[in-house]
């Protein structure tokens, strides 16, 4: 019997442990709108931004520069510093770990998350600002982003939707 080898996303060969700024976004389950809708965080989102707040708490060199709950994808601009111990993916992993935890108190059938999670290195001044800038009025650009449904509510019932088209999410990659 033949498995399934999934092709890891990460940058071969670097030092995820290695002190720099990283763009995270991260996606929910079959890209659902369980953290709210337009501005308006959903006790889910609420849970998410928390849990985004207390990151450097658990983690002393790691840094959450700026983020963005969208309802159903969270960006982020994550610092590691010198000397990390931990890892970009262990990070990332604990994080939707624990946010995962608190909602399956609310409700145990959630699925919360998609799968890994997109980052990427950046690599200059000018590039975090685009990035930055990206992020922080991410929410004013919500019905033209790639991973807009059309009609958000709190959380979508029944069955996946398609994936972004691959124009829209290219539309979004060259506004960095």
């Amino acid at each position: 019997m033949e498995f399934y080898s999934r092709k890891s996303p990460r940058l071969p060969g670097y030092d995820y442990t290695t002190e720099n700024y990283y763009f995270v976004t991260i996606c929910t389950h079959n890209k659902e709108c369980i953290f709210g809708r337009g501005n308006e965080l959903s006790p889910y989102g609420e849970i998410v931004q928390q849990h985004l707040q207390e990151l450097p708490m658990h983690y002393k060199q790691v840094q959450v520069d700026v983020f963005k709950v969208m309802p159903n994808h969270i960006h982020c601009i994550l610092v590691l510093d010198a000397g990390a111990d931990t890892g970009l993916d262990v990070v990332v992993g604990l994080f939707k770990s624990g946010v995962s935890k608190q909602i399956h108190k609310i409700d145990p059938d959630c699925k919360v998350w998609q799968r890994s999670f997109h980052e990427r290195i950046i690599r200059n001044q000018q590039e975090y600002e685009k990035i930055w800038n990206y992020i922080q009025y991410n929410d004013q650009k919500w019905e033209t982003d790639c991973f807009y449904p059309g009609s958000c509510d709190f959380r979508v019932q029944g069955g996946s939707r398609p994936s972004p088209t691959k124009e829209n999410c290219r539309q979004n990659e060259e506004l960095l």
